[in-house]
């Protein structure tokens, strides 16, 4: 019988790999969910937001984990925004404008300020560059984050448009 260390590094591994087809996603995220509910795996230790094929698919995987991991894990998520070009940022881009704005925006609030706090102002473009997307049309939502975000990047003496 294999024990649950076996079955999280099984998850890891799996999430590693170059393409997951779509059936073995949701094999997966089925997986996931079950460990977490076993308290077998905390969620969070898969997030790990790099230039990665892990990255990737577990963003691919969002839609097919409950709402619940998923909120409960947004302010690390959003560390995928630390550079929209990593494999699965523009994936959790599409997902995230989908999701409910109540805890969208409060993590976003408390993210926003994090990236200011470490003085990171790519992440701070970037979370604004989800904030101000047309595309996402959230804008007059997100309206105090925005604000922060563009006195942060102003006093950097960074442009934003």
């Amino acid at each position: 019988m294999i024990n649950s260390f076996e079955k999280v590094n099984e998850v890891k591994l799996k999430l590693s790999e170059k393409e997951l087809y779509i059936h073995f996603v949701i094999d997966l995220a089925f997986t996931i969910k079950k460990l977490i509910k076993d308290g077998e795996l905390d969620f969070s230790t898969l997030i790990d937001p790099a230039p990665s094929n892990e990255w990737e698919n577990l963003a691919v995987m969002l839609p097919y984990l409950p709402k619940k991991i998923v909120t409960e894990n947004l302010d690390d998520l959003l560390e995928g925004f630390m550079d929209l070009n990593w494999p699965g940022s523009k994936i959790l881009y599409g997902y995230l404008a989908e999701m409910d704005i109540e805890p969208l925006k409060s993590s976003f609030s408390r993210v926003i300020r994090k990236a200011i706090d470490l003085d990171d102002s790519d992440w701070v473009w970037f979370l604004m560059v989800f904030m101000k997307s047309e595309l996402v049309d959230l804008e007059e939502l997100f309206l105090e984050e925005i604000e922060l975000g563009l006195k942060y990047l102003e006093n950097k003496g960074i442009e934003f448009d």
